[in-house]
């Protein structure tokens, strides 16, 4: 969406967003990036007053030293359009939803009102591009073309924002022990800095089995697990951000969803959904068997002649 934007005005972009989405690590070096610019975050709490007011105008100084004339705010907060409202920047196009909904003109938002429904996961922000760019359908595109000659390595994502969203780890280690018997190798553990003990229980249960290399990221940055997520073949993980980035880089990667719904802004993204039976709650993805992941790889792999390149 925001490669698409680039290209419409025939501009690159400048991101402002917040720290915590690591973005200067994954798109500082892509073609329609111009800079990253991490805005500072007050501390929560409705006492922090002074706190948030002194963030505010840091922010907006921030904002006026870009020189843009145009901002496009894909976020729902009433704090950030306050803050572009007051800028130098004289275009200015936001979500619209709920209070934000007062201060747009319907040209410039994709909710008519206050009271409109939000409109679910990714298609809210197609719908806001396809606005700004007056386009029908907004094409999915990777970032880059990976070298395939490179490509040696399946990823296993483990990270996730939140339990609700972590498939067990057993399953994982179900899942490399069934690749191992497909001739796939090389493995790499995309995990959080909470999850070393979920490392420890792979490394542990593979340490026997010297022809099979295993790459842990728990200690890594994201800069350096980018290289390394390049070269995978394929994917298999939670619905966080690292699976779509890796859908982002062209990669086929099966992706297990629980409390939220999938996703299909790219054929790219093999879903593994809850049963229709079940209802979506934060422990719903516990529901997801392990032959029901088996039987999508299986067939991914069958289809493809077994290895995938």
């Amino acid at each position: 969406c925001y490669k698409k934007i680039s290209e419409h005005f025939n501009s690159k972009i400048i991101f402002l967003t917040k720290k915590t989405t690591q973005a200067k690590d994954y798109l500082n070096n892509l073609d329609f990036c111009e800079e990253v610019i991490y805005l500072d975050e007050p501390k929560k709490g409705v006492y922090n007053f002074i706190n948030h007011l002194k963030s505010f105008f840091e922010n907006l100084k921030k904002i006026n030293a870009t020189n843009c004339n145009k901002c496009f705010i894909f976020h729902p907060s009433l704090r950030f359009l306050l803050m572009a409202k007051i800028s130098k920047i004289k275009n200015l196009w936001c979500l619209g939803y709920k209070f934000q909904n007062f201060f747009l003109s319907k040209e410039r938002k994709i909710y008519n009102n206050f009271f409109s429904e939000a409109i679910p996961n990714d298609e809210e922000t197609l719908e806001f591009v396809k606005k700004i760019t007056n386009e029908k359908k907004i094409i999915f595109k990777p970032l880059e073309s990976l070298n395939k000659n490179e490509q040696d390595t399946v990823g296993i994502i483990i990270a996730a924002s939140g339990y609700e969203k972590r498939w067990p780890i057993s399953n994982y280690i179900q899942i490399i022990d069934y690749l191992t018997t497909k001739s796939f190798k090389k493995f790499l553990i995309i995990s959080g800095l909470d999850q070393s003990n979920n490392e420890e229980q792979i490394k542990n249960f593979f340490i026997k089995k010297r022809d099979v290399e295993i790459i842990f990221t728990s200690q890594k940055k994201i800069v350096h697990v980018i290289p390394l997520l390049k070269k995978c073949i394929f994917c298999i993980g939670n619905d966080t951000g690292f699976s779509h980035l890796s859908i982002n880089y062209g990669l086929n990667t099966f992706i297990i969803y629980g409390d939220c719904p999938p996703q299909y802004y790219s054929d790219k993204i093999i879903q593994i959904d809850i049963p229709e039976n079940i209802k979506r709650s934060k422990n719903c993805i516990s529901s997801i068997e392990i032959n029901d992941v088996l039987f999508k790889v299986k067939n991914f792999l069958d289809i493809r002649g077994g290895r995938v390149v």
